[in-house]
């Protein structure tokens, strides 16, 4: 019996039972390893941190795509930092206001990795909608100004080929890269990281956007189960549907968000809302 074995913090870890193992590679960032599992479809590890599995994506996904992109009042223009796996790109082309993707990935070996063996995420990273670079999201970002109507950063862990995404000067050129009334939205780690990463991200991305809120999902694949995500608006939009016909479109294609998640996501237990405040 094979085991894929994820340790956090040196003190504690989560067993997968492997029932086989599909892929592994050194790209230039990162080791890309893929694995079926016995009770949980496919998993994605890079650097040996579970990235996906395909029994508990769509939580991560939806919830990272669809409260950003229901809050702005029409997203022509998006930018997907990461995501090379192709379940935000999957999810953000579910939005018929949606004209152009583009997607900056650092690892190529990620994207065809995930085009190889995960179809159902991959399935819109060939869509004409989405254009691909690959390159550092740092350098495209950089000096650029009011081009996308909502950004999200679906980026790794604050270590590796990621750590750059969690720097404030990486957070202003968002701001600046977004319209007047643009919308970001980040992955920002699990509450439970010895409250670390939760206040440092959130104190950064209040620094630079004047409205900034965090949300919140179950997701058992990551370290503890629960994780969080930083909602920002250029203009001071908070987060509510603003188009709710598209609103129920989007819920029947889903399988976590629908529009009461998306209020009730905000509502924060009181040990995460305690991270938020402390961070003022």
């Amino acid at each position: 019996m094979d085991w894929f074995k994820e340790i956090t913090e040196n003190a504690t870890g989560v067993l997968y039972r492997i029932t086989k193992k599909l892929h592994e590679s050194q790209s230039q960032y990162q080791k890309v390893e893929m694995f079926e599992t016995a009770a949980f479809g496919k998993l994605l590890a890079l650097d040996g941190a579970v990235m996906l599995t395909e029994a508990h994506e769509f939580i991560y996904h939806d919830m990272l795509v669809h409260i950003p992109m229901l809050s702005h009042p029409e997203p022509k223009r998006v930018l997907i930092v990461g995501g090379g796996d192709g379940g935000t790109a999957r999810e953000v082309l579910k939005h018929r206001t949606v004209e152009t993707v583009d997607m900056v990935e650092i690892d190529v070996e990620v994207v065809e990795v995930s085009k190889r063996y995960l179809a159902d995420l991959a399935c819109k990273l060939d869509d004409p909608k989405l254009n691909l670079y690959i390159q550092d999201a740092i350098e495209f970002v950089h000096d650029k100004e009011d081009i996308y109507d909502v950004v999200l950063v679906d980026s790794t862990d604050p270590i590796g080929p990621g750590e750059g995404l969690f720097n404030r000067s990486f957070y202003r050129d968002v701001f600046n890269i977004l319209k007047p009334d643009g919308i970001v939205a980040v992955q920002s780690e699990s509450p439970f990281l010895l409250g670390r990463e939760v206040p440092q991200i959130f104190t950064k991305l209040q620094s630079v956007f004047p409205l900034t809120r965090l949300y919140w999902a179950p997701m058992p694949c990551y370290p503890y189960g629960t994780w969080t995500f930083t909602y920002c608006s250029k203009s001071g939009m908070e987060p509510i549907i603003r188009r709710t016909d598209e609103a129920e479109e989007i819920e029947d294609e889903c399988k976590y968000y629908n529009r009461k998640i998306h209020q009730a996501s905000f509502v924060l237990p009181n040990f995460i809302r305690k991270l938020t405040e402390g961070a003022n």
